[in-house]
């Protein structure tokens, strides 16, 4: 089955689970941008299990280090410019802000850091399905029926390790990811060697539209 008409399966799915969500939309409770970034979770989704087991390798390894790497570098660059007074005097920073925006940053940098480190395999799904799990959350959409409806992606994605999963599985999957995962709307969207972004987002240039895109999307990441 073709990604698009997998995507069209788990649309039918979704009106079979979530009753509630056209309504949600209807009334704008949830917004065009609040669809277009669940969209990209999907589709991303989708991605990660219509892949071959080495394709999935080598695209976890790449996407583990494009987020490591990203939170390496902005914690470095605000401890270096709180190293400077005279750049802060000169640039009219506020050093409470650069280092509130320092530990924020250098803690996702830590969790990321023990990832990389751990002898456990990261596979890059983790990250899409923590991102859908947090959507879901910001709507109160049923918790075991987004879990229900995962199975039943991998189930039409023929998703290679299917058969590994089962609901208690990604139910505590699920929820050791809300509570210890951390990903911020910076990593997402910068460019990595291949000259995309880890959720596939496409703006021509950083105008208004994708500031409120990712004002909302940031508003799912909280």
């Amino acid at each position: 089955m073709i990604e698009r008409e997998i995507i069209r399966s788990i649309r039918l799915k979704l009106r079979e689970y979530f009753p509630e969500l056209q309504s949600f939309i209807d009334k704008k409770i949830i917004t065009k941008n609040d669809w277009l970034f669940f969209g990209m979770i999907q589709l991303n989704i989708v991605k990660c299990f219509t892949t071959t087991p080495e394709d999935a390798i080598r695209k976890s390894k790449a996407q583990l280090n494009q987020i490591s790497k990203f939170y390496d570098l902005e914690t470095r660059v605000r401890k270096t410019a709180l190293s400077s007074t005279s750049f802060l005097k000169e640039n009219d920073l506020s050093i409470s802000e650069i280092t509130d925006s320092m530990n924020f940053y250098n803690n996702h940098r830590l969790y990321w850091k023990k990832r990389k480190d751990s002898s456990e395999l990261y596979f890059n799904y983790e990250v899409f399905l923590f991102l859908y799990y947090k959507w879901m959350k910001s709507f109160e959409l049923e918790k075991e029926n987004s879990i229900k409806l995962i199975l039943d992606i991998m189930m039409l994605s023929n998703y290679y390790s299917k058969n590994y999963f089962d609901f208690d599985r990604l139910s505590n999957e699920r929820k050791l990811m809300m509570k210890e995962m951390k990903i911020s709307s910076g990593a997402l969207l910068i460019k990595g060697k291949n000259g995309q972004n880890i959720i596939g987002a496409n703006f021509d240039h950083n105008n208004d539209d994708k500031k409120k895109f990712i004002r909302e999307m940031n508003a799912h990441l909280l």
